[in-house]
């Protein structure tokens, strides 16, 4: 069964979703309080837990031995809901994403956000960081 770890996991409906596919949920992240609280109600096999990904280091990620690295960073940026302003700083949260997978040499990983990020500064910058790192993509809108 292949280890996940889930950044940006809210309250869990990525992490839901691989683990009806056969994925073990090993650990996942969140830096908002309230989502991890839930989090950790819906799931009693592991644990979310309350951390900014700007102090994840890729030595404590690989403690958990993931193979996949599955995630959702926040979209308020690029969102039709939102601001549409990448100068507000949650852009660079898709980045750390980038980073944190290609640095923790993870297998696989997926990331979901919405549509408009295909529009971004961002998403260029990190599927260039993640070919750079050896990864083949596929990207589906």
């Amino acid at each position: 069964m292949p280890r996940a770890i889930d950044l940006f996991c809210g309250c869990g409906g990525l992490s839901l979703g691989f683990q009806n596919a056969g994925f073990q949920i090993v650990h996942a992240f969140d830096n908002w309080d309230k989502a991890v609280n839930i989090y950790n109600t819906n799931f009693n096999d592991h644990e979310a837990e309350i951390l900014d990904v700007y102090n994840l280091t890729t030595e404590y990620l690989n403690t958990f031995r993931p193979d996949v690295i599955i995630g959702g960073p926040p979209c308020q940026d690029y969102s039709s809901a939102g601001h549409q302003d990448e100068t507000r700083g949650r852009a660079n949260l898709t980045i750390r994403f980038a980073e944190l997978v290609c640095e923790s040499g993870v297998q696989w990983f997926v990331m979901e956000n919405v549509d408009r990020i295909e529009k971004s500064q961002t998403l260029p910058k990190a599927i260039a960081m993640f070919r750079d790192a050896g990864y083949g993509l596929t990207r589906v809108v």
